[in-house]
């Protein structure tokens, strides 16, 4: 009965539009989340994802998340936020904090430190950036060839620069044309479920039960079944999981 009302307040927030408005839920589910009211403050949040999505909004559902004791919905809302905000402190501080509680410790195996180092160096950027940044170094370019061909700048300083600015606006398109093809061809997803049986196929039997996962823990999605997603591990391991056990990122 008090979810109901709860929901039915949520209908109430403006009396003046027929539509309510993003800002007027976010402003209801911080208030419940204040009064830790976890249940209403999720209902209000999740109904705005049906408008917008927004790291902020991202932030606040992962720190309910985390609230409530849902660890594996909490590392996702905190994931989903950095695909918009990749830098953002409070976002990512929040994340160690909550994968401290998951229990799989899964690490990249040795040797394969600059594909970590470059996967990170990806990672602290949207595409949005990159293009952007791509685009500066082009016109940056063109100043320097500018310059150089007026002879405003000195001839070999000039050359330099837009040896430099050449290097780093390929080096930028790069990882922009990496970041697409990763944004394009692979997909992830965290598991929600406290405890999954990973299975050999896609059938519920106890026969298939490979290894088990815990909620929380990061995958790749390689492809999927009715029912059914077949996952990768960083350290390589695959296996089938429930479609119910895992939400996408």
């Amino acid at each position: 009965m008090m979810r109901i009302i709860g929901i039915i307040m949520l209908l109430m927030v403006s009396l003046q539009s027929e539509r309510i408005s993003a800002d007027s839920l976010f402003a209801l589910g911080n208030r419940y989340f204040r009064i830790e009211k976890y249940d209403y403050a999720l209902d209000a949040y999740s109904a705005i994802l049906e408008q917008v999505e927004h790291p902020d909004l991202y932030f606040n559902m992962g720190n309910t998340f985390y609230r409530s004791g849902d660890v594996g919905k909490a590392v996702w809302a905190y994931e989903k936020g950095l695909q918009f905000s990749p830098r953002q402190k409070d976002l990512n501080h929040n994340l160690d904090i909550v994968n401290t509680r998951v229990q799989d410790r899964i690490e990249m195996p040795q040797g394969y430190f600059f594909i970590e180092w470059y996967s990170s160096l990806k990672n602290q950027y949207t595409l949005q950036d990159l293009i952007v940044w791509g685009g500066l170094m082009i016109l940056l370019f063109a100043f320097a060839g500018f310059f150089k061909e007026f002879g405003i700048l000195d001839m070999v300083f000039a050359g330099r620069t837009q040896i430099f600015f050449l290097i780093l606006t390929v080096v930028i398109h790069g990882l922009a044309l990496d970041k697409y093809w990763e944004l394009s061809d692979r997909e992830e997803g965290v598991v929600i479920s406290p405890v999954v049986n990973v299975r050999s196929a896609p059938v519920d039997r106890d026969e298939k039960v490979i290894f088990r996962i815990h909620e929380g823990l990061k995958v790749d999605i390689a492809q999927s079944q009715p029912g059914w997603f077949e996952i990768i591990l960083l350290d390589g391991k695959k296996g089938w999981i429930p479609y119910k056990s895992l939400l996408k990122l």
